[in-house]
């Protein structure tokens, strides 16, 4: 087995944190605005100039805050007059340089993405040690799909922080389960769910998954368990306290649910209803902002899987996401753990705890209708990054050839993420073929990305008009592009048409774009096709 310097290995993580933000940040000024960007880059401009959240209160303030702030310093600022398209169309295009406000934005996400990968390492080293923490940062920092959204103004890189850090205070306090450990965890609990609302569910099952196969394991754990779950009754307070000071402390009354009330369970309703409207309620966009989500899973998405189309999802949704959008290798890893991981005695418990962890994300999320994007589970990554280190521990420990087999892993997983430079997020293993968008869409493969890029494509080759059907927000003529008209799907268009991977696809299922050649003139990015027709 590989052996490490003390030393060393955090030393090494720092470097793969270093490359990773770097890489990350040569993205900042490639991609267009995705289709949410501005809705949460606003909202947090919201909070900085008004001292107010009010602005689309689906997720929580804290990531926002963080993002607007250099675009805040820089100048940026956000309209609150006109409509909500209005509102989100000055962000990017009210004050400066189109893609100096892209930068700027984006700059934040560097935190949340050192916080997770920091977190992680140190999780990684309590279980598996040095060896196995470095490899989980190597995984983690190379694995393409966490490049990608971690690099975007949303609150998907946050969402895995959140995880990262609350999973490692729960494991510190699984191993001495005292009451400042307990206090320690709930506030690392409260942090990630000011990160993203996910962390509600995601947290819980990942803690419950570890905790039991610990428990099973440890006949010391199992002794004196009632006394460690109630050390966890004021961790409960501790949460509830972040979380009130991730909104700033406000204080409001329950009259402002009122909107809502429909969208929560009956008994809940009838409680409210018993309860006088000018009753001070603490954080009351944290509770509207829940309800608001609940409404939109309850009402359903558009989304795509396999050619088809459907508003209420699929159970497999998620776990074909992940085949897809993973590296090969990194799957090999973390299924050969069942075979090396689980021999090993001593890696036997973490690769058990670790992997039920990963797969509860994957579980708990499958009857969700928001089959939109694999960046809904992305915290799966951090115990799945862990999971697969003991598993490459494992290999190493087992044979020269187990262990050549493991090397060569990393360095393909290494390859397929320099390879994917720069479009991380629309990231495809080999498994997609060529025309990943017959499996999936949205933000797995467009999300609006594109649209610099094809202003470059348009003024190489002298277009002087354009008909389009593209995803996202994108101001075309603010951006300095030539005339573009919208087309109509079933009525053959001539001339220069671009047409991204989303539309597209929708539109084929619905028996428009018959007329469109199978092959593009250029293909644009991961999400674009260029074409013309004379």
């Amino acid at each position: 087995m590989l052996r490490f310097p003390r030393v060393r290995p955090a030393v090494a993580a720092a470097v793969l944190f270093a490359i990773g933000a770097l890489r990350m940040a040569t993205t900042f000024r490639t991609f267009s605005a995705t289709n949410d960007e501005a809705t949460h880059l606003g909202a947090g401009l919201e909070v900085l100039q008004f001292h107010r959240y009010m602005f689309q209160s689906e997720n929580p303030p804290l990531a926002r805050v963080i993002f607007a702030a250099a675009p805040w310093l820089g100048g940026m600022r956000f309209d609150p007059r006109g409509t909500f398209t209005d509102q989100i169309h000055s962000v990017f295009y009210g004050h400066g340089e189109y893609r100096a406000n892209l930068f700027r934005a984006r700059a934040g996400t560097v935190v949340f993405f050192i916080i997770a990968g920091v977190a992680l390492f140190f999780a990684a080293r309590d279980e598996l040690g040095d060896t196995g923490a470095l490899a989980a940062t190597f995984l983690f920092t190379m694995e393409p799909v966490i490049l990608g959204y971690s690099a975007l103004a949303t609150h998907d890189g946050p969402a895995v922080a959140g995880l990262a850090i609350a999973l490692l205070a729960f494991g510190r306090w699984l191993r001495n389960p005292n009451l400042t450990r307990a206090l320690i965890f709930g506030a690392a609990f409260g942090f990630s769910i000011n990160c993203k609302f996910s962390s509600i569910v995601f947290v819980p099952v990942t803690c419950i998954a570890i905790a039991a196969v610990r428990v099973f394991r440890d006949a010391a754990l199992r002794k004196r368990l009632g006394r460690a779950v109630a050390t966890m009754a004021p961790a409960a307070i501790v949460t509830l306290f972040v979380i009130w000071a991730g909104y700033g402390f406000a204080v409001h009354t329950v009259g402002e649910l009122q909107p809502w009330i429909d969208s929560y369970p009956l008994p809940l309703q009838h409680a409210l209803a018993r309860i006088s409207p000018s009753t001070p309620l603490p954080a009351p966009a944290f509770f509207i902002g829940i309800s608001a989500l609940h409404k939109t899973n309850k009402e359903g998405f558009q989304s795509f899987l396999c050619g088809r189309l459907g508003m209420t999802g699929w159970w497999w949704y998620f776990p074909f996401a992940v085949a897809m959008k993973t590296t090969i290798a990194a799957l090999i890893l973390f299924v050969a753990g069942a075979w090396f991981a689980l021999r090993d005695q001593t890696l036997r418990g973490p690769f058990a705890e670790w992997s039920l962890a990963a797969l509860a994300t994957v579980a708990v999320a499958m009857p969700s209708t928001l089959d939109i994007g694999l960046r809904y589970i992305l915290p799966f990554y951090v115990p799945f990054a862990i999971a697969s280190a003991a598993s490459v521990v494992a290999m190493l420990r087992a044979s020269r050839v187990s262990a050549a087999i493991a090397i060569a892993l990393l360095v393909c997983h290494l390859g397929a993420s320099a390879f994917a430079h720069p479009d991380y997020f629309p990231y495809f293993n080999a498994f997609a073929g060529r025309d990943p968008s017959r499996y999936l869409l949205d933000s797995n493969v467009d999300w609006g990305q594109d649209i610099l890029r094809l202003r470059s494509a348009v003024r190489r080759k002298h277009i002087p008009s354009l008909s389009i059907a593209l995803m996202g927000p994108a101001d075309l003529a603010a951006l300095g592009f030539p005339p573009t008209y919208p087309i109509d799907m079933f009525v053959r268009t001539h001339g220069w048409v671009a047409i991204s991977d989303h539309p597209r696809q929708v539109m084929q299922q619905q028996g428009g774009c018959r007329w469109l050649p199978s092959e593009p003139t250029q293909r644009v990015g991961k999400s674009i096709s260029l074409y013309y027709m004379p």
